[in-house]
C-alpha cells in the first residue's frame, strides 16, 4: 500500500489529475510523466489495468490527448527472446519443457523488418520447419482436436486467414491453434499440411497485456530498428514508431472495463450462449437485444447466458450494460450469429476404386459447406439453383472404407455436421452406388 501511494503522489506532483478518455472496453488515462517503457508499463499495472492496448483506429483516436503534442508509450513491444508463446495456455497440456519445444528453420526467426510475430510451418524443401512470418498473412492452418488416447489430434482448415482468425476459429470449433511439444507431434503436422504452409499457435505475446490484437498504425518508414523494441504514438499524426525502451516519455494507461472478454461460446439452430468477466464485484446486468431488455445478476465470473428461441442461420446484435446503483453504464455491443441447418439428404451417388462421389440438399443460398475427412477440411460452395450438392473426392485407396462428415457453414459458423461411411470399389472398375 505504501508503495501505490508513493506512486500516486509522484505523478500528482509531476503532472497533476490523470488526463481520462472512456471508450469502449477500456477507460485509457493520460500519464504526462517521462517514464522508460518498463517504467511506465509497472506504473501502469500498478493504478490501473496496463499499458494501453488498441485494437482499432477508433481506439487509436480515443487515446489522443489535445493538451500534449509529443509522442507517449501504449503497450506494443516486441521482446526477441522471452516472449515466444504458444496460443493454448492451459498448463497441464504441457509436460516438463514441452511448452518450450521448438523446430526453427536455419537463421530463424529473423523478425524481417520487425514485424514477424507469428509462426508458420513451411514447406518443402523445408518441410517440417519453422518460420516467423507477419500474423496479417492470410494461411491456411492446423487446430488441435483434443487428445486421444493420450495422442494429440489435429485437423487441416483450408480456408485462408489471417492468425488472428486461424485462432478465433480453432477456439471456436476445435479446442486452439495447434501446439507442438515434441518431434513425433511435428512430424504428425507435417503430415496433416499434406505440403501447405499453415499457421501454428506459436506467437510473440507483444501487447503489454497479452493480448493478440494485430491493430497497427506505423508512420511511414516505421518500424525502423531492431534495436528499439518498444513504440510511442504521436499525439499529433496518431502514428506509430518505434523507439528505445530506455527513453523517457509520457505513457498512456487503461482501466478495465466493469465487463472484459464480452463473447459468444456456443451456438446451436436456436441459441447463442454469451460470457463474460466481471471486473467489479458491486454490478450487475442488463442484456438488451431485439428492442427487449433481460436484467441479469452476477454470480462467480465468467458469466453465462443462454439467449433461447432464435431463428436458424441469422446474425444478431447484443449490448451488455454493466449497473451499478441503477446507473448503467455505455455498454458493450457484439454480433452473433446462429448456426445453420444441417444438410439433409446426404448419400454416396457414386464411386470407383479411387473415387468417392456424395450429394446432398442445398439449405438456402447463403449457406456453403465444409466436407471433412482423413483429418482435412474442404470449402465447398453450392452451384446455382434448386438442384443438389454434389462432390467427388479422389486419390482414394481402393477397397477402403471411409467416413465422411459435411458441415453447412453460415457467417464462420458450422451446424453439427452430418456423417457418411463409404467403401471405394475394388480395381474392377466403376460400381454405381444401389
Amino acid at each position: 500500500m505504501v508503495y501505490l501511494m508513493e506512486w500516486w503522489l509522484f505523478v500528482f506532483v509531476l503532472t497533476g489529475p490523470f488526463a481520462n478518455v472512456v471508450f469502449g472496453q477500456f477507460h485509457y488515462n493520460f500519464v504526462n510523466t517521462p517514464l522508460t517503457w518498463t517504467d511506465a508499463q509497472r506504473m501502469c499495472k500498478d493504478l490501473f489495468t496496463d499499458l494501453a492496448t488498441i485494437e482499432s483506429s477508433a481506439d487509436a483516436d480515443a487515446v489522443l490527448n489535445p493538451i500534449y503534442a509529443g509522442k507517449a508509450w501504449i503497450g506494443l513491444h516486441d521482446d526477441l527472446i522471452n516472449s515466444w508463446t504458444w496460443s493454448l495456455i492451459d498448463s497441464s497440456f504441457y509436460g516438463e519443457g514441452e511448452d518450450m519445444y521448438r523446430n526453427w528453420d536455419t537463421g530463424q526467426p529473423n523478425n524481417l523488418y520487425g514485424t514477424q510475430h507469428c509462426v508458420e510451418f513451411w514447406r518443402s524443401p523445408y518441410l517440417g520447419r519453422w518460420n516467423d512470418r507477419s500474423c496479417s498473412v492470410k494461411r491456411q492452418f492446423v487446430c488441435f482436436k483434443g487428445t486421444l488416447n493420450g495422442t494429440a489430434t489435429f485437423v487441416r482448415i483450408e480456408t485462408l486467414s489471417n492468425w488472428t482468425e486461424a485462432q478465433r476459429f480453432c477456439r471456436e470449433n476445435y479446442v486452439d491453434l495447434a501446439s507442438i511439444r515434441n518431434q513425433k507431434e511435428n512430424e504428425m503436422v507435417r503430415s496433416i499440411a499434406d505440403g501447405n504452409i499453415v499457421w501454428i499457435g506459436l506467437h510473440k505475446e507483444i501487447w503489454s497485456d497479452g493480448s493478440v490484437s494485430l491493430y497497427r498504425n506505423w508512420d511511414s518508414g516505421q518500424p525502423d530498428s531492431g534495436e528499439e523494441q518498444c513504440v510511442a504514438t504521436s499525439f499529433e499524426s496518431g502514428l506509430w514508431s518505434d523507439e528505445s525502451c530506455s527513453i523517457q516519455l509520457p505513457f498512456v494507461c487503461y482501466t478495465a472495463a466493469d465487463v472484459e472478454n464480452f463473447r459468444s461460446t456456443r451456438q446451436d439452430e436456436t441459441s447463442i450462449t454469451l460470457q463474460w468477466n466481471k471486473v467489479n464485484d458491486d454490478v450487475s446486468f442488463i442484456l438488451q437485444f431485439d428492442g427487449v431488455e433481460t436484467p441479469i445478476t452476477a454470480g462467480f465470473t465468467p458469466i453465462t447466458y443462454t439467449v433461447s428461441s432464435l431463428t436458424a442461420a441469422t446474425e444478431y446484435r447484443f449490448t451488455l450494460y454493466s449497473v451499478f446503483e441503477d446507473i448503467r453504464s455505455s455498454g458493450i455491443s457484439i454480433t452473433a450469429v446462429t448456426a445453420p441447418p444441417s444438410i439433409t439428404s446426404l448419400e454416396v451417388s457414386r464411386k470407383n476404386e479411387s473415387g468417392v462421389t456424395l450429394q446432398w440438399n442445398k439449405v438456402n443460398s447463403n449457406i456453403t459447406f465444409i466436407l471433412q475427412f482423413n483429418g482435412t477440411e474442404t470449402n465447398i460452395t453450392a452451384p446455382d439453383g434448386d438442384g443438389p450438392v454434389t462432390h467427388t473426392i479422389s486419390s482414394l485407396t481402393p477397397s477402403m472404407k471411409y467416413t465422411f462428415t459435411v458441415y453447412s457453414v453460415f457467417e464462420n459458423v458450422r451446424s453439427s455436421g452430418v456423417s457418411i461411411t463409404a467403401v471405394t470399389g475394388e480395381m474392377s472398375g466403376f460400381i454405381w452406388n444401389q
